[in-house]
């Protein structure tokens, strides 16, 4: 069943995706929904690069333009399921304190970063997310539990305009306070109109994975 929830999502054009066991999270939320399904799309070059630039605009755009590309990718593995006879909950399931984010790390396609966003190997931070909870027995990956961010990498902490981003590096158990202030990111966000994302524009697994500098 996994490979062909691959095959739908690829032929979708969906390139990165994984498998997460929720089983390590509180039960009664999940009522008995033990697999999440992770998909992204991914920001552009372009708009990663002109963000650096002083030009959040098309940066902006690729974000609205993710939304149609991540309703495809869940619907359509929420048809396959359903047709299988399991259920696929995509859109009340954040309801049930599950985020993407958390999706994603059980999944092993990435880690929370310093900036407090998933990182992927990938493209970094700069994509979105969806998810789909189901009972469906898949195959699930190792998840991972620690900040693959280098030690020695500061770039995204050095060109927070509000300095939100704080020492320390996340690991499973670590609360995101102890090294993100949000609040002052929001206030980064409200200034640098019409997004800030100079966080995900700078980090080198973002240059490196949409092959930029």
């Amino acid at each position: 069943m996994n490979q062909e929830i691959v095959e739908l999502l690829k032929h979708e054009g969906c390139t990165i995706f994984g498998f997460a066991d929720l089983r390590i999270l509180p039960a009664e939320p999940r009522k008995g929904l033990d697999v999440g399904i992770i998909m992204g799309a991914p920001y552009t070059a372009e708009g990663m690069r002109e963000n650096l630039e002083g030009d959040s605009g098309k940066f902006a755009r690729d974000g609205g333009a993710t939304f149609e590309p991540l309703e495809r990718y869940t619907k359509t593995v929420a048809r396959y399921l359903r047709s299988k006879g399991y259920k696929a909950n995509y859109k009340k399931y954040r309801k049930m304190l599950i985020t993407d984010k958390t999706v994603g790390t059980l999944s092993g396609i990435g880690w929370i970063g310093r900036c407090a966003l998933l990182v992927t190997k990938a493209v970094g931070p700069a994509l979105r997310l969806s998810a789909l909870l189901t009972n469906a027995p898949l195959e699930c990956a190792t998840p991972i539990t620690e900040s693959q961010c280098p030690a020695d990498c500061t770039a995204c902490a050095d060109i927070c305009p509000t300095q939100a981003i704080k020492e320390g590096l996340w690991e499973r158990g670590v609360h995101r306070d102890e090294f993100f202030d949000v609040n002052a990111c929001k206030k980064g966000r409200r200034a640098r109109q019409p997004m800030c994302g100079l966080c995900i524009s700078v980090c080198p697994f973002t240059k490196k994975g949409l092959g930029y500098q």
